[in-house]
């Protein structure tokens, strides 16, 4: 495929820019994900009233947007729907509104159930058993139809914001086709799309029929600025790219190109609130469920995960690796426990449920064999509780993250920097996040039952001056990022791609406070 000659100065590549609004750190932001900040139920009073949303997206976003911005998502519960009828933006806390997009419940089952995480989130994971699935047909075409008509609603809504002049901000693969959906409804619209997932090279997204592969790529080069988690991932993306009729890539600079347009493929790596989770660690109820943990744990060492029980987690492997570090090392036996506490993940999906019938199959007949009365080696509690998992964080000897491949994975940012017992991080090489701390984990490949086996070994038995050295290392390394730096990273290539015009007068961020005060009344907020 042709490729686009080098360029030294993205705003020579754009041109001039027409519309004269102002920096993007400056613009409102309008955020588009599937899920939004909150969603809304009726309370004892028959009010609306807003509940905190649930994700890893959400929480990362939330935390990040410094200032007002409107969140556009789609309408999950009865409460949504009733806010989407009424046709405007309800509060959302902390300056933030949403604005729900209503899809009617076959059509969302088509759209993200069965595009999204049957398909899409398999390929970009790399999870399909090819000798057996995925098998696509008519109920794939369908569905399709489906996730293209959500998409197509997005935009619309997206582009109700365009006279205000905002920075969009589009998350996920759930929305890849929006960019270019909205690029045609508002041509000068400032578009970044952002992938919290991993991407799958070509020749594994050649498993997509062609006209969803193409449809997926071509969409996401609608934006002026698209962002992945880690290097790897933009290179995955550019050389899906080459391979897409219609655009072109410079392989050098990652930029792709269509017929009008030059779009930067850059790496912005998500980070972790350290104040958050050092405040949360800090709290009563969290140093009490930690010395719970410490009184259970006794003399052993903790082997501890954290994870959503579902497939990309590598659960089973990480169990299966265990009981080979045990075959092995016969003397570890009642000297280690491995605590692994599993948050329930898509339980409506078979492959979900499968899955983690599975994982805790492989857990109980690990204890079988090796348990004895006093001992068992494998604590499975599957449980949604952050609090109890930033408590376990506090306690472990070493953190097994094993994932088969991740965007960037957060458990692995997350526990070092509360970990009080100078804890070993075991990592996947195949996690985004192995770009940043790798050099101060012990990576394995996820798919090696020996070397993961070994890695436990080693972090257990590590000397304690190399622990504190590593330890240092991934704190140091974790803490020179922040949710903010994330953000503000990709608005400033933004401005670089789409350069602001002197002396707008464009609306702001603050002037536009009073345009939805009205309705919080409304909605019981």
């Amino acid at each position: 495929m042709e490729t686009v000659p080098h360029t030294h100065d993205a705003r020579a590549a754009v041109g001039p820019n027409p519309s004269g609004h102002p920096s993007a750190k400056e613009s409102l932001l309008v955020v588009a994900s599937n899920r939004g900040p909150v969603s809304f139920e009726r309370d004892e009073h028959g009010k609306l009233v807003p509940r905190r949303g649930i994700g890893g997206l959400v929480t990362a976003l939330s935390g990040v947007l410094f200032r007002d911005a409107t969140w556009v998502a789609s309408a999950i519960t009865d409460g949504d729907r009733e806010i989407a009828k009424r046709g405007r933006a309800a509060s959302a806390g902390a300056g933030q509104r949403v604005r729900f997009v209503q899809i009617d419940h076959e059509t969302y089952d088509g759209y993200y159930n069965q595009i999204s995480n049957q398909i899409l989130w398999f390929a970009h994971h790399y999870l399909f058993d090819v000798a057996r699935t995925p098998r696509f047909g008519d109920d794939t075409v369908q569905a399709w139809e489906r996730f293209v008509e959500v998409n197509q609603a997005f935009a619309d809504v997206l582009a109700r914001e365009a006279d205000r002049h905002p920075v969009y901000l589009i998350q996920d693969y759930h929305l890849a086709l929006v960019p270019a959906m909205l690029r045609e409804r508002v041509p000068d619209a400032r578009i970044i799309h952002f992938s919290h997932t991993p991407i799958a090279g070509p020749s594994y997204m050649r498993i997509l029929p062609a006209r969803m592969r193409e449809a997926v790529i071509r969409g996401m080069c609608g934006a002026d600025l698209l962002g992945f988690q880690s290097p790897i991932w933009a290179e995955n993306f550019a050389l899906n790219v080459r391979s897409t009729p219609g655009l072109r890539i410079d392989l050098r600079t990652l930029r792709a190109r269509d017929d009008a347009r030059t779009i930067p493929i850059r790496s912005f790596p998500v980070a972790v609130p350290g104040h958050v989770i050092r405040e949360t660690a800090a709290r009563p109820d969290v140093v009490e469920a930690a010395q719970e943990i410490e009184d259970w744990r006794g003399e052993p060492a903790l082997l501890l995960r954290v994870d959503r029980l579902e497939p990309s987690k590598n659960i089973i492997r990480g169990f299966l690796a265990f009981e080979l570090f045990l075959k092995q090392h016969p003397e570890w036996v009642g000297r280690v426990k491995f605590l692994s506490l599993l948050s329930p993940s898509r339980e409506e999906m078979q492959d979900y449920q499968r899955y983690g019938e599975e994982a805790l199959a492989e857990a109980e007949r690990i204890n079988k064999a090796f348990g004895t009365a006093k001992w068992k080696p494998i604590d499975v509690r599957v449980q949604e509780d952050f609090h109890f998992a930033v408590a376990a964080y506090t306690r472990y000897d070493v953190l097994l993250v094993n994932p088969v491949y991740d965007g960037m994975n957060l458990v692995c940012m997350e526990g070092p920097l509360v970990n009080e017992r100078q804890g070993v991080l075991a990592l996947s090489v195949n996690a985004g996040a192995y770009t940043r701390v790798g050099r101060h984990a012990l990576g394995l490949n996820p798919f090696d039952i020996q070397e993961t086996a070994d890695a436990i070994r080693q972090g257990l038995e590590m000397p304690a001056e190399e622990r504190a050295r590593r330890a240092r290392g991934l704190t140091r390394s974790i803490l020179a990022h922040s949710p903010e730096t994330w953000l503000l990273s990709q608005l400033d290539e933004l401005d670089l791609v789409r350069p602001p015009a002197a002396g707008s007068d464009h609306e702001t961020a603050q002037e536009s406070d009073d345009a939805f005060g009205s309705f919080n009344d409304e909605v019981g907020i």
